[in-house]
């Protein structure tokens, strides 16, 4: 209940139009460090392990939530366009750092990481860096009034990229099956059945609703959910791919789809504050004292996901006519990071404890710090140069 009542207090403090708070929400994921086991100590170890099953449920609702927005900016449909061009970036940029961390990892020569593990948290690198929030965009609009034809692209850019990191963990979580298993698949297989049964939940919740009013609505939506999250994790499938694609199935073929993204949309950030308060709470720095390899590896994939969104800046500039307002300054402005970044590094950290997850879970923290640093402040000068924002316009929030 106390995570509930700080997740409804943010909500109050950074929702609506003045934008007041940081754009991701790292203030949260910082306190959660602070009062965790590995600081403070205030909530020890135990206690974030009680809270798995609910972090479950927490990472499936949020990836529902984006799932049955994906494709949408503001609830008009993201161009063909800008949706495949945010994916390519995408994509480049994690295997640019997927690459570059294997080979970090082979130099470190980390002994808590074997071959299989090492791979491992290569492939979960680059999932983790492989997208940029639209928030940032969103929350610079909202507090300095933004609007204009960039504004809009580089939202819709930064929104087509979710699926990349989405698709990479199922891919991934495929290829490491829960060992023990009774049913043997290949891992196509264990991906086929993981987006199956996102797609045959969201179908089953969209009969579910005909007719449903109030409650109805749900208890439809959570019960569905819950069924798909504790299938995912009893067969140690991705909890993320199994929702987003169910809240995409859903969005396909329910008429009510408008609706059901205005109900859920408003549940993201109260949902999301908890977990960033439990994925500070589960950073593990003493994993870096035992083996500062590790440090290396966290130092290359910072500088692979700038060099990557440098590498597919220069992509977008090339395509896109509109976007080469933004000039030399794009990469920076491309380095948001936000709630997929960390549920991504959240899920691996679950899914695959030890040194690979508490590396993933450093490195999601770092980016977002860094987005909070770099990319907001970036992406207000691009705007203001671009005319999209008054030069000295004051805050809509100032002051308050």
């Amino acid at each position: 209940m106390g995570l509930l009542g700080l997740s409804y207090l943010g909500t109050l403090i950074v929702g609506g139009r003045t934008a007041r708070g940081l754009p991701s929400g790292v203030e949260f994921l910082g306190l959660g460090f602070i009062v965790g086991p590995h600081a403070l100590g205030l909530v020890q170890r135990e206690v974030v392990l009680e809270f798995e099953p609910v972090v479950q449920a927490g990472l499936g609702w949020l990836a529902f939530v984006v799932g049955l927005d994906f494709g949408r900016v503001g609830g008009r449909r993201v161009r063909n366009g800008p949706l495949a061009l945010g994916m390519t970036a995408a994509c480049l940029v994690g295997v640019i750092v997927a690459v570059t961390v294997y080979l970090a990892l082979q130099r470190a020569s980390v002994a808590a990481l074997d071959s299989r593990g090492a791979m491992l948290l290569a492939a979960g690198a680059g999932a983790v860096g492989a997208e940029t929030t639209p928030l940032a965009v969103q929350w610079v609009a909202a507090r300095w009034g933004a609007r204009g034809q960039l504004t809009d692209l580089l939202s819709q850019l930064a929104s087509a990229d979710d699926l990349v990191p989405v698709a990479a963990s199922g891919a991934i979580f495929a290829l490491a099956p829960l060992p023990g298993l009774s049913v043997q698949l290949s891992a196509s297989g264990w991906f086929l059945v993981t987006v199956g049964l996102g797609a045959i939940l969201g179908t089953v919740t969209a009969l579910l609703l005909r007719g449903a009013e109030g409650y109805q609505v749900w208890g439809a939506l959570v019960g569905t959910l819950l069924l798909g999250v504790g299938t995912a994790a009893r067969f140690g499938l991705s909890t993320l791919l199994v929702t987003f694609v169910m809240g995409v199935a859903l969005a396909a073929v329910s008429p009510a789809r408008r609706t059901l993204r205005d109900m859920v949309r408003r549940t993201e950030r109260s949902v999301f504050y908890p977990l960033l308060l439990l994925t500070g709470a589960s950073i593990d720095i003493g994993v870096f004292s035992t083996h500062r390899g590790l440090y290396f590896v966290v130092g290359a994939a910072i500088v692979a996901r700038v060099l990557g969104k440098g590498l597919s800046s220069t992509v977008m500039l090339s395509v896109s006519p509109r976007a080469r307002a933004a000039g030399g300054r794009l990469p920076l402005a491309m380095l948001a990071s936000g709630p997929v970044t960390v549920c991504t590094a959240l899920a691996f950290a679950i899914r695959f404890p030890g040194a690979a997850g508490s590396v993933l879970l450093t490195t999601a923290a770092t980016y977002a710090i860094i987005g909070e640093l770099v990319a907001t402040y970036v992406l207000r000068r691009i705007l203001v140069d671009a005319g999209e924002i008054e030069a000295g316009a004051p805050s809509v929030g100032a002051g308050a």
